[in-house]
């Protein structure tokens, strides 16, 4: 058992807290706050169906599994931290200003290799989100971004998490949306929107 009584929450959404693993640092545990543990089934149902796929957890923070806290049961994941230590930030955060984006290093090309990386592993991300997409520092010269929510495939009927040929026009079909989302909901970073345009 261990106890969360006495732990801030390092993130808090509608229905899950995510907590410093106090045993392991470079974890966390996930725990459902609400009665709604929907969300929390679907996914971890996806991660184990990914972890027998062996994929590479190269942007992906890696699934070990259920852990039983004083708050309930958690899912325990990887804790993505910057080369100096910190919890790494999420993309989200940086976008908010244009001081901030201009200390990412090309957020363009990180967001691509993000999306090739769903492509080569087939990996259902169903809500794409800059909140889900941690920017992590791997030195002062070189960064990449892990999906730490969001990935989940749930589908009724499950042609796109069996076949491959419906995976890859599901998951460019979500990337599609989320890359035309990006100009409106950023609209009032201008130099965000200018690495936009020199994209296009």
């Amino acid at each position: 058992m261990i106890d969360l009584n006495s732990i801030e929450p390092i993130g808090k959404g509608t229905n899950r807290s995510c907590f410093v693993h106090p045993m392991d640092l470079n974890k966390c545990i996930k725990i459902t706050h609400s009665n709604d543990y929907s969300e929390t089934i679907k996914e971890i149902k996806y991660y184990k169906f990914l972890q027998k796929r062996e994929i590479s957890w190269d942007f992906l923070a890696k699934y070990y599994g259920s852990i039983d806290t004083s708050l309930g049961k958690g899912e325990v994941f990887d804790l993505v931290r910057d080369y100096d230590g910190n919890v790494s930030k999420t993309l989200s955060f940086y976008l908010q200003k244009d001081e901030k984006t201009k200390t990412l290093i090309t957020p363009i090309k990180l967001l691509e290799d993000l999306k090739q990386y769903t492509l080569k592993e087939n990996i259902v991300v169903k809500d794409l989100n800059t909140k889900n997409m941690l920017y992590q520092k791997i030195n002062e010269n070189e960064a990449r971004l892990i999906l730490i929510d969001g990935v989940v495939n749930n589908d009724f009927l499950p042609f796109s998490k069996y076949i491959p040929l419906f995976t890859q026009k599901k998951i460019k079909r979500l990337w599609k949306r989320f890359e035309e989302s990006l100009p409106h909901k950023y609209s009032f970073n201008k130099y965000f929107l200018s690495l936009l345009n020199k994209k296009l």
